[in-house]
């Protein structure tokens, strides 16, 4: 084929390995030109776990679904490809002709009773992506009677493997994100406490059903005005805490309102910086709106600032009184990482001092 029909094919490949990265519906028209491209006839991503005697082989594929079910079944343990790929490192390529050999081909019991009979002959797999004891493999096969691959077209495996690695290595990352968001959403959107996320001038970027049904009260005390939320009572009061966790420059401040209606709620207005994970989404400093009861107990604070465990208990042995040295000894660890876990403490929470961290701990009922 002439060189200038192989880059285009190569740019083709390339544009559709980065559009998968955000769409895994593109994986399988790469997976055919990847096919056409390289003089084979049928393709496949194959999902090994090695902590169990199975391989499963996904729906990304190009052979008979019928053969696919049969080698998850029966013939995955056999299959001679997985000795050499189990530990071959990630962006390698492996050609069974080349590295197994005809010889041995022709006599190995899975290629005899389930590769030939199904129509596939030779194989080129790549390893695409590794985590602890699983591995994301793409394979291409040519079927019975056709022609072995050209050099040239081998060449071509070998130029495009690295993006296809990095493009898997981008959809695993999305993808991840995509579920920690979904997560996230669903945790809040079910949390009962109302919470909002605004940006600096109020508006609203997302407002869990207990928030929704602030609004629809007979009496409600906020209000939405071409998206903006308000305060009925305290507008201009909920306006600078909103700024004032939102500064184009600088660090953001937390800040309460009292509602001051004989219900005993509060509003804390929390700046989230453009680095959280959550606000991943959006990338500008925001503002976190919880309303809530100041005679209730509540563990909000781990959920709105990701403490861990050991955090956690940290702050209820300071809403008691006790001294860092003090919280030391009760928890039966040294007093640096007792230093360390509050320094954590002031970052999350996005407080200076002592006193301002146990002012935000009590009002959010952490005992």
């Amino acid at each position: 084929m002439p060189r200038r029909d192989m880059d285009a094919q190569y740019d083709q490949l390339l544009g559709l390995s980065y559009e998968c990265v955000l769409d895994e519906g593109a994986w399988l028209p790469l997976l055919s030109g990847l096919i056409d491209a390289t003089g084979r006839q049928q393709g496949v991503l194959l999902f090994w776990d090695q902590t169990e005697e199975g391989a499963l082989a996904s729906e990304i594929n190009l052979c008979d679904p019928g053969a696919i079910d049969t080698y998850n079944r029966e013939f995955c343990n056999m299959d001679p490809c997985k000795r050499f790929m189990l530990r071959r490192p990630v962006g390698h390529w492996y050609h069974d002709l080349l590295e197994y050999g005809p010889e041995k081909i022709r006599r190995d019991p899975y290629y005899q009773e389930f590769q030939l009979p199904n129509g596939m002959h030779n194989v080129s797999c790549l390893k695409l992506n590794e985590q602890a004891s699983a591995g994301i493999y793409l394979s291409v096969l040519t079927s019975v009677g056709a022609r072995y691959p050209k050099a040239s077209e081998q060449a071509l495996l070998g130029r495009i493997s690295q993006h296809l690695v990095r493009a898997a290595r981008m959809f695993e990352r999305v993808s991840g994100m995509r579920l920690e968001l979904a997560r996230r959403d669903l945790l809040l959107d079910h949390h009962p406490t109302p919470l909002w996320l605004l940006d600096g001038d109020t508006r609203v970027l997302y407002a869990n059903q207990a928030a929704q049904q602030q609004l629809t009260q007979k009496k409600p005390r906020f209000h939405e005005v071409f998206g903006r939320l308000h305060c009925r009572q305290h507008d201009a009061r909920l306006q600078a805490l909103v700024r004032q966790a939102t500064p184009r420059q600088g660090k953001g401040q937390a800040g309460w309102l009292s509602l001051g209606d004989g219900s005993a709620l509060e509003l804390l207005v929390t700046p989230v910086p453009a680095e959280a994970r959550f606000n991943q989404p959006f990338q500008r400093p925001l503002a976190l709106l919880a309303l809530l009861d100041a005679h209730r107990q509540s563990r909000l604070l781990g959920d709105l600032f990701g403490l861990t465990p050991a955090e956690q208990r940290l702050g209820d042995l300071l809403v008691r009184g006790l001294t860092p040295e003090q919280c030391s000894e009760q928890l039966g660890t040294s007093i640096n990482t007792v230093r360390s876990q509050l320094r954590a403490l002031f970052r999350k929470t996005r407080t200076n001092r002592q006193a301002e961290l146990m002012s935000l701990l009590v009002r959010l009922g952490q005992r």
